[in-house]
């Protein structure tokens, strides 16, 4: 879909719930999360380790595990009932219209394969009619758009923390998604690579009009790169708007903690 053809509201999170059936019971993970993400946003999901932000987005990605299970709610991606979608449809929906990035990026990366070998790889398997030299070509192209133009045939253990999440971040943009769901995806870093991290999500946000959701437990993270966020407690939202808002005027206990987190407020 073209900028100017864009309307509407890209994703749309309603009263999402979340619970774990254990030997022990139920324990509620997710207890009513709601929020709508616009076309080309940056929107951040920030909450205390607990506070069901992981669970949130691995319901968006069809990513639960056993024995988490979606209760009730509704999550649609552009109009269409994402909990709805075959295993067939959300292997599809996985991929090509939201990628995920994890907070270890060797969760996509093959040790034993070269960087580059492994975007060809992405690319063949999302595009069969791709030839090999066609797949080369673009995995170049991405390997320079994320800054690593001299690391086709480097291995992962080669890399840097750094640089394994960059090309994790090339490997998600070769099924070329709509949004990039960003899971703790800096929280391994030093601040000066996770600073390098964020300006690389936000330049692919500008120029290339991908949509991010950035979910952590940080919110200098939010704060830098953000124009809107969610904050989490419990599985709930409990306070939501403009990060320039609630930066200068947190309502509630959680976002207080999580703005001032040095303080005795």
């Amino acid at each position: 879909m073209e900028q100017n053809e864009k309307s509407g509201k890209l994703l749309e999170v309603k009263d999402l719930r979340v619970s774990f059936f254990t030997p022990a019971g139920e324990v509620k993970a997710v207890s009513g999360i709601s929020y709508d993400l616009d076309y080309d946003e940056v929107m951040g999901i920030v909450g205390e380790s607990g506070s069901g932000k992981s669970q949130e987005a691995y319901s968006i990605m069809g990513l639960l595990q056993s024995p988490g299970k979606v209760i009730g709610g509704s999550i649609t991606f552009e109009g269409r009932d994402v909990l709805a979608f075959s295993k067939k449809e959300m292997a599809s929906f996985r991929g090509s219209e939201v990628a995920m990035i994890f907070q270890n990026p060797m969760t996509c990366l093959n040790p034993v394969y070269t960087v580059g070998n492994q975007l060809i790889e992405a690319l063949k398997a999302h595009d069969k009619s791709i030839s090999k030299e066609d797949a080369a070509k673009r995995a170049m192209e991405l390997l320079e758009l994320v800054g690593l133009p001299d690391k086709a045939n480097a291995y992962p253990a080669q890399l840097s923390g750094g640089q394994k999440q960059r090309v994790a971040i090339a490997r998600a943009l070769a099924t070329n998604p709509k949004v990039l769901l960003c899971d703790e995806a800096t929280s391994a870093l030093d601040p000066n690579t996770t600073h390098a991290i964020l300006q690389l999500i936000s330049d692919i946000n500008k120029r290339l009009g991908i949509t991010a959701i950035i979910i952590t437990h940080q919110m200098s993270v939010i704060e830098e790169i953000c124009s809107h966020v969610a904050i989490l407690d419990h599985g709930a939202v409990v306070e939501e708007g403009s990060v320039k808002d609630i930066f200068a005027n947190p309502k509630t206990e959680t976002a207080k903690r999580l703005v001032f987190p040095n303080s005795d407020v």
